[in-house]
């Protein structure tokens, strides 16, 4: 069996791309990505198997980049991407599939250049496979 990792993210970039709501989202933010942004964050995989079948604990961190003046725009984005997230069903494709997903952490900061919030979200996937 082969990690979740690639198909989930694909996953999330083509649901939070397609929402109209959100900011765009990047793997590889390029040098002159303007903001709000989203970034695709690390994720960390903890493969769970048995004789019969096999899952994937993904705590995936996100990360949102904002310029506004204050940490409101932030803490709407990520509203929106938890809506985005639970408006349909995650299709992952290949044997994978996602069975629930829970919020571990929600916090914005201040980046070191004073100017830039920089909203942290921990979501973790628990993925199944065929």
């Amino acid at each position: 069996m082969k990690t979740a990792l690639w198909p989930l993210q694909k996953a999330l970039v083509q649901r939070w791309g397609n929402d109209k709501r959100l900011p765009n989202v990047y793997d590889h933010v390029p040098n002159n990505a303007s903001k709000p942004y989203i970034a695709i964050g690390e994720p960390i995989v903890t493969p769970l198997e048995t004789k019969t079948s096999y899952f994937e604990e993904i705590p995936f961190t996100h990360h949102i980049y904002s310029d506004y003046s204050g940490k409101k725009e932030t803490y709407d984005i990520m509203n929106d991407m938890l809506k985005s997230l639970s408006s349909a069903p995650l299709q992952i494709e290949g044997v994978f599939y996602l069975q629930k997903y829970t919020v571990e952490q929600v916090n914005v900061i201040t980046d070191i250049d004073n100017t830039t919030y920089h909203g942290i979200l921990r979501i973790r996937y628990y993925i199944g496979g065929h």
